[in-house]
């Protein structure tokens, strides 16, 4: 083992003048003893940086006096250092000793460090005095809550002949440290270093962050790379047996920001017999605001693939319509279907019949089915009259607010027609269609009375000429929403396919919320019920394959337009903003000519904003709200 310069010379060491520049490390001496023990590892420290240790005692004075009592407690402990000899040794790591006076220690160590220029302040946890109430007690926890500057906390065992140093990584802002550390004392004690780096399946793996850390393959003294796919306690604890000292960056204390310490050094701390120090790097202000936006999109990234693995079903979950039946009506619950339509007289007639035989007369899931029709041209409203299914105009519901285009407009006033406590829509253009299209998404709803908004998710096939793709379908999808979903609203990540047309929710969350008029209806309504009612409100069900119409390029491309205006006004909204100008509501679309020549075509593509249902007075009458205060009647009511 190589061993550090100690001696006996100590014949100038004492001074009241600034240590000599460079890295230092400051060992607070708690105890003499524990001191004692550490300064071989404070010295390690220092020398992997060509820089010295400073021992401090401290002299403590109680809050009510002032520290100019502690003169004569000052001058004697600063006699007794200089007859400890380990604590005042020359060059090649420059030892010196100096005292402090504070109300307490933590005010001591932060004045030293301040003054000195401490680099790291190097201090020992006495594991006797520790509880389950608390783990280290001052000044330990002062320091790692607000650390003055970097900070290291060992637990150190009588046994330090060591051979094998691990060293757990997952790239968190203690890593650079936390290696330095480990070469430290590797350097010290001529032992190998084994790099570990654990993967818990229930968190997110950055694979950028694993790629950054092969560079410490390369960093000397170390002899092994451990990889493991379970959570990093377990393999810490695992692989602890093989060596005898663990450096560990000190974890998150997400549940309990106050707390010194996240759970994961903890439990390494209380449940290893080997030497630990845990190390925690004092961020600058990039650094600190870097961490938590780091902090932020990884809690997040495993917030949404928690929810995607709790809340997202398969349509063969629930299959079994009586027991959806049987929960409807333990519930006291009612359930509407609103089929919006514009010309779709080649499918609509079928999908009513199906829906009629399996979920009306089969196993009454369904409390009543209207069609609400955009003023079609063809027979669509005609084949539903004909199979006894209630027919309304959009135009004409609710005609003294006026009317708009748009799947959206159908669907908001469709709130005021249909009558159930649960309301489902499902696209008219299907034409493979099956009963699980509805009662996949209203399953869900059925099953767990946290859930208010259920969306459908489906392969798509794209048509080409007479071929059917198996794939493909959804381009708009792809290429537009999730992608702003990722960069705007990444809590709706997780959702597969946002502009689905089948969804279904709660009359309670749906007549609170505005919709937009047009193809925005769908993006408006996921981040509205989102900012309300949070993402675990929200579900997705796998419908298998959907086959229908797919459109041109040229109503793709309106539609994406019409869905990135959704999103840049709600940002507006929540940032207070102002990015959209009359001019950016209009769309120059690029045209092919018969002859092969192309034009630019000027269309206003805008999505207007219904207000939430719940403000349409005619709606709470009919609900039985009470009538809306105005502004008037509100200031009456607050003098």
């Amino acid at each position: 083992m190589k061993e550090l310069s100690q001696t006996t010379q100590h014949n100038n060491a004492l001074t009241d003048t600034p240590a000599s520049p460079g890295y230092r490390v400051l060992l607070p001496i708690l105890t003499q003893n524990e001191a004692l023990r550490l300064l071989p590892i404070a010295q390690a420290l220092a020398e992997l940086h060509g820089g010295s240790v400073i021992v401090l005692g401290i002299v403590e004075i109680p809050v009510e006096a002032p520290l100019s009592d502690g003169l004569l407690e000052t001058r004697s402990y600063r006699n007794e250092l200089h007859s400890i000899p380990e604590f005042n040794t020359p060059r090649p790591t420059v030892v010196r000793a100096t005292v402090r006076v504070g109300h307490n220690s933590t005010e001591a160590i932060i004045n030293a460090v301040r003054e000195e220029r401490i680099n790291l302040v190097l201090l020992g946890w006495q594991e006797e005095l520790s509880s389950p109430e608390r783990l280290f007690g001052p000044p330990i926890d002062d320091l790692l809550r607000h650390p003055p500057c970097d900070v290291a906390v060992v637990k150190l065992q009588t046994d330090t002949n060591w051979q094998r140093i691990l060293l757990p990584v997952r790239g968190g802002p203690h890593t650079s440290l936390a290696c330095d550390t480990a070469l430290a004392l590797a350097n010290w004690q001529d032992a190998a270093i084994t790099v570990l780096y654990a993967t818990d399946v229930r968190q997110p793996d950055d694979k950028i962050v694993r790629e950054s850390l092969q560079s410490l393959r390369q960093m000397p003294r170390v002899q092994r790379w451990l990889e493991r796919s379970i959570p990093a306690e377990r393999a810490i604890l695992s692989e602890s047996t093989s060596h005898q000292a663990i450096v560990l960056g000190v974890t998150g204390r997400r549940r309990d920001p106050e707390a010194p310490v996240g759970l994961l050094a903890e439990h390494v701390l209380r449940d290893t017999n080997e030497t630990v120090i845990l190390v925690r790097h004092k961020l600058d202000q990039a650094e600190e605001q870097a961490q938590i936006i780091w902090q932020k999109q990884r809690d997040l990234s495993a917030t949404v693939d928690r929810w995607f693995a709790e809340n997202s079903f398969s349509s063969t979950e629930f299959e079994d319509l009586e027991r959806l039946v049987a929960l409807k009506q333990q519930q006291g619950l009612t359930i509407s279907l609103g089929l919006p339509t514009l010309n779709e007289e080649t499918t609509v007639g079928k999908i009513i019949q199906t829906v009629q035989a399996t979920l009306v007369e089969q196993a009454p899931l369904l409390d009543e089915i209207v069609l609400i029709d955009s003023a079609s041209t063809d027979r669509t409203r005609e084949i539903a009259e004909s199979l006894g299914i209630p027919v309304h105009i959009h135009q004409e519901i609710l005609p003294q607010y006026g009317h708009f285009l748009g799947k959206g407009e159908t669907l908001w006033k469709s709130l005021y027609v249909l009558k159930g406590d649960i309301i489902a829509w499902v696209d008219t253009d299907i034409t493979n269609f099956h009963p699980r299209f509805v009662y996949g998404i209203l399953g869900p709803l059925l099953r767990n009375p946290r859930l208010v908004y259920v969306k459908g998710f489906y392969r798509r096939p794209i048509r080409i000429g007479d071929d059917l793709i198996a794939s493909g379908g959804g381009r708009v999808t792809e290429l537009t929403a999730r992608p702003l979903f990722n960069l705007f609203y990444p809590e709706l990540s997780g959702i597969l396919q946002p502009l689905s047309g089948e969804y279904a929710g709660r009359r309670s969350t749906l007549d609170q919320v505005p919709f937009f008029t047009g193809y925005g209806v769908e993006t408006g309504l996921l981040i509205d019920i989102l900012e309300r009612h949070g993402l675990f409100g929200l579900a997705q069900v796998d419908l298998q394959e959907r086959i229908h119409r797919n459109q041109e390029l040229a109503p793709l491309s309106r539609m994406a337009f019409a869905i990135i205006q959704t999103v840049i006004q709600r940002l507006e909204q929540r940032h207070r903003l102002h990015v959209l100008e009359a001019v950016n509501q209009s769309m120059k679309l690029i045209k092919q000519t018969a002859e092969g020549h192309f034009q630019l075509e000027l269309r206003e593509i805008r999505d207007h904003e219904r207000p939430a249902m719940t403000t349409i007075p005619e709606y709470r009458q009919q609900h039985g709200m009470p009538p809306l205060l105005t502004n008037n009647e509100i200031a009456h009511e607050q003098q």
